[in-house]
This record gives structure tokens, sequence and C-alpha cells, in this order.
């Protein structure tokens, strides 16, 4: 099932009708694109949880293989668990740095000697509530909000407020109106702290919308589509009685936006070590 867009978010920007294209079948484009858009930007576009095993190299900093990084829900080097409130996080590049009260000054120089469970992705705040009371750390923390309504169960959230700590974690359950389960935090909170639901994105979805398009109006008259590269219609030549015409102008549009926002939107890095 697609996670990021709809058929209708498809249909909105192709005016493909549901009598030509069934909802299945662009569901099917959905999936395809959002895969392969994955895979071009070497990220996702919801939180998702990921262990690391690397080599030390004898300083006070180490990178993640994905980013952005999100949040650090464990850490060890050499065989010394380090306290999440002893390092700093530099989520673009996914940099982890020891502070100068942390278990160990650095990342001792060995092989597979660290151990990273963390949270990337590439998301952004939307929908927002705030705590109605002070949270503590733990698993299955249940939270008391001023409206759950906003939230299903096994969206992601952040959690952020004046005490200058940040959580992500995912609804395990939504018991009330003004409570919410979520499955780990790593600090506590106080009062009055805001609650942010986390999205993908607003132009990575309109690129998928654009790349699920494209296929589905190839499909509609005959082509091919390859996400790489463009697509194939042989002969594009308007003549009497050529089915759907207006396909075409569709297939123009779309590339047109596709190959600019292409210019803007970029890979993020992948780390090796």
């Amino acid at each position: 099932m697609p996670t990021y867009i709809t058929a209708e978010n498809v249909r909105r920007a192709t005016g493909a009708p549901s009598d030509l294209i069934s909802d299945e079948y662009i569901e099917q484009a959905i999936d395809l694109v959002e895969k392969e858009v994955e895979r071009w930007l070497n990220t996702t576009f919801t939180p998702t949880i990921r262990i690391d095993v690397l080599n030390g190299l004898g300083r006070d900093i180490i990178f993640v293989k994905k980013n952005p990084l999100l949040s650090v829900r464990y850490l060890k080097t050499n065989d010394t668990e380090i306290s999440l409130d002893k390092i700093h996080i530099y989520k673009s590049s996914g940099g982890i740095r020891l502070s100068s009260q942390a278990e160990t000054s650095t990342f001792i120089n060995k092989y597979k000697s660290v151990i990273i469970k963390y949270i990337f992705g590439l998301v952004i705040d939307s929908d927002s509530t705030t705590t109605s009371s002070e949270v503590s750390a733990g698993s299955s923390v249940s939270i008391e909000v001023a409206d759950s309504s906003i939230f299903t169960a096994n969206d992601w959230v952040r959690i952020i407020g004046t005490d200058g700590y940040e959580d992500y974690a995912q609804i395990n359950s939504i018991p009330d109106s003004t409570h919410i389960v979520v499955d780990n935090l790593n600090f506590s909170h106080n009062s009055g702290s805001l609650v942010y639901k986390q999205e993908c994105p607003e132009h990575i979805k309109r690129y998928m919308e654009i790349e699920a398009g494209i296929n589905i109006a190839v499909y509609a008259i005959g082509g091919t589509y390859d996400f790489n590269t463009s697509y194939s219609l042989g002969e594009l030549s308007v003549n009497k009685g050529e089915p759907y015409p207006q396909w075409r102008e569709v297939i123009q549009r779309l590339l047109a936006e596709r190959n600019m926002r292409r210019e803007t939107i970029k890979p993020r890095p992948f780390i090796t070590m």
C-alpha cells in the first residue's frame, strides 16, 4: 500500500478518470515510485529505526550511515554505553559528538567497536498539540496532551520543550481524546512541551505525484515508463481517431515540472566507514 501519497493525489495531478485507470493500478504505480524515490534520495520520508556497527577512528565524533539523523536510541563504544544526554547530534550530516561529560572522550580506533541504534528520515513538523503534564522517560509512555484527535496510531511525533530536550517517538495507541502512548522516550519533558506530528515534506510528495502521473499517463496511451530516464510512446503525432490525445499534453507538462524539481532535489550522502 502507498505510504506518502494517494491515488486521489495522482488523479488531481493528471486528471485521470476512474473509468480509464483504476485506483488499483495507480496504487501499484505509487508503490513503484515511492520505493524508487527513497532509493534515489538515499533516505526515507518517515522516521525509521536503524542499527549501525561502525569502526571507531579515535575521534570524538562519528557519522551514522543514513541521514538526516533525528535521534539516537542507543550508543556503545568499545563496550562502554554512552548516556544519551552526553552527546551532541548534527541532524543534517548524521554526526554524533561526545560531550566533555560523556563516559569516554573518543570513539576508540578499533574495528566494529561502535554500535548505534538511531532514527533517521527526511520529515517535517505538521499538526501540533501540547503536553498537559510532565512526562517521564521510558518505554510505552503515556502522554497527556491537549488534543489527541490530530494523531492516529503508528504516527511519528517530535516532542520538544523549554527544557531543551527533544525526542522522536512512534504512537502505539490513543486511549482517549487527551492521551497518546508512545513507544519510547529518551528524556523527560516538562508540561507545555510541544508534540508535532511528522510528515513527508510537501515538495517530495509533489515529486512523487509527478512521477506516478507520468507512469499512468504513459500507460493510458500504451507506452512504457522508466523512472530513471524518460518515456517512450512511439510516434506522438495526433491522427484522426487517436485515443486520448490529451495525454500527450499531460505528459509534456509533467515532464517539464519533473525536470525542474530534479534540479532542486538532491540525494542524501551515504557514509561508509
